[in-house]
């Protein structure tokens, strides 16, 4: 009785809002094509250091795929995308 509820009373997981993400080679070429200094403008990284930075973490951050797309719809996010995102956000800190 206690279980039925507690069942009942269990409030539904909202729905997943999926955002578009950039896609990486696309998003590098336009920032070359926009000028040799733009990428380290706008990370505050020149684009090797990123990558060799890229190199090191990828061994320590693992990405389940399958979840991924079983939950999203989508492939799972690159380490490129993972560490856009901290570079963005740690450059607006």
């Amino acid at each position: 009785m206690l279980a039925e509820e507690y069942l009942s009373a269990k409030k539904e997981r909202k729905a997943l809002y999926v955002r578009e993400r950039i896609e990486w080679e696309k998003h590098i070429q336009q920032l070359a094509e926009e000028g040799p200094e733009e990428f380290l403008r706008m990370y505050r990284v020149e684009y090797r250091s990123f990558m060799k930075l890229c190199t090191i973490i990828s061994p320590k951050i693992l990405v389940n795929y399958e979840m991924a797309w079983h939950r999203t719809g989508k492939e799972g996010i690159t380490i490129e995308i993972m560490l856009h995102c901290l570079l963005r956000w740690l450059s607006t800190q």
